[in-house]
């Protein structure tokens, strides 16, 4: 091996079924004034944000949950603000991928003053943010180990992608058990998001041969345990929330490319999850990187790992996701404004292809019908 590469990972990741008992230990020692950052659901209908409040005994633990799908900068923002008048001395992002985000961003808010939005435009933010522990109780994301965080800026209807070291979790608690809680579509919708995070940063141009491993390594889980986790199967959940973790550790190295920009419009516009958004276009993108890509050799990887289950798309359907854009009422002239969000966003550059708006405007058209 002589390629030249650097590997990073600041988180302490602690996995396993029952591990939320050991949330106390993992609290830095300074730390008396705690905010847990979740959203309405995960507290209303499970037990879930109970369970990890009976192991904060003993600390002055305010809630805030009022997150949204995709959250907001004006939800991060007051969110902030309570952590700033409690005087917060560390942020606990729990739930799914929009949770665990606005964490990272309450961080920041926390420490800095201005607006979200106005901070992550800055090179170097004002002060080092909160100290944050992740405890995902999806296998999406893989938020809880990645240095990323997407936001929401709803008055120019557009996801913001976030990437800064200071905002890696210093804690990923995983505990497949607190995974139970998601209904059966969230386990579809997130687990897709599993295997698009792998696929992209296994293609991207940033990939490196040890970010390639955990790309592989977290495909391999996705295809042969996605439909029994479906199902609620605990192994099989424990092996989602592994290749999870895994694809986090992958794009935290690799990146996400082309594909998981051009499912943000269908997310803003017409409210398709993240993760089935990245579904329904997988593969008139692998149609495309299979013909014009600068990694054919890695396609055909990808091609051969879905030889069991067929190829990629009777995957995606056999999951009930339709790879159809016209179901779910999206036109053709509704391509045009899709294209023109997509283009300016960075993960155009590290996708291993010519991307022109005409690609994009291809791979679209290409999947109107299926």
């Amino acid at each position: 091996m002589s390629e030249n590469f650097n590997f990073h990972l600041p988180v302490s990741i602690v996995f396993g079924n029952g591990r939320i008992k050991e949330l106390k230990n993992l609290i830095p020692e300074n730390v008396s004034r705690i905010l847990l950052v979740s959203e309405k659901n995960l507290a209303e209908n499970t037990l879930v944000v109970t369970t990890v409040t009976d192991q904060l005994n003993g600390f002055d633990v305010k809630l805030f949950l009022d997150v949204e799908e995709n959250p907001s900068f004006e939800t991060v923002k007051r969110a902030g603000e309570l952590a700033r008048e409690h005087k917060s001395q560390l942020i606990i992002g729990l739930g799914g991928g929009s949770p665990m985000d606005a964490a990272k961003g309450v961080a920041i808010c926390a420490t800095s003053q201005g607006s979200l939005s106005e901070l992550i435009s800055l090179d170097i933010l004002p002060a080092d943010p909160l100290p944050v522990i992740c405890i995902p109780t999806t296998s999406g994301t893989g938020s809880e180990v990645t240095p990323y965080a997407v936001f929401t800026d709803r008055k120019n209807r557009n996801k913001c992608g976030y990437a800064n070291e200071k905002i890696f979790p210093l804690v990923a608690l995983v505990d497949p058990d607190l995974s139970f809680s998601m209904p059966q579509p969230v386990i579809a919708n997130t687990g897709m998001d599993v295997l698009t995070h792998s696929i992209e940063a296994f293609l991207s141009m940033d990939a490196t041969p040890m970010s390639d491993v955990f790309a592989v390594e977290s495909i391999h889980p996705v295809i042969r345990h996605l439909g029994l986790a479906y199902q609620k199967s605990k192994p099989a959940m424990s092996e989602m929330a592994y290749a999870s973790m895994l694809a986090g550790i992958a794009i935290t190295h690799g990146g996400t490319i082309l594909l998981h920009i051009m499912g943000y419009p269908l997310t803003v516009y017409r409210n398709i999850p993240h993760g089935k958004a990245n579904a329904i276009l997988l593969p008139a993108f692998l149609d495309f990187m299979r013909e014009h890509s600068d990694v054919k050799e890695k396609i055909r990887i990808i091609d051969d790992l879905f030889m069991e289950t067929g190829n990629v798309e009777r995957f995606i359907n056999d999951l009930g996701i339709s790879t159809k854009l016209s179901d779910y009422g999206i036109l053709e002239e509704d391509i045009d404004e899709f294209v023109g969000k997509v283009i300016v966003k960075g993960d155009v550059k590290i996708t291993p292809a010519r991307i022109t708006e005409k690609e994009i405007r291809d791979i679209y058209l290409g999947t109107i019908a299926g």
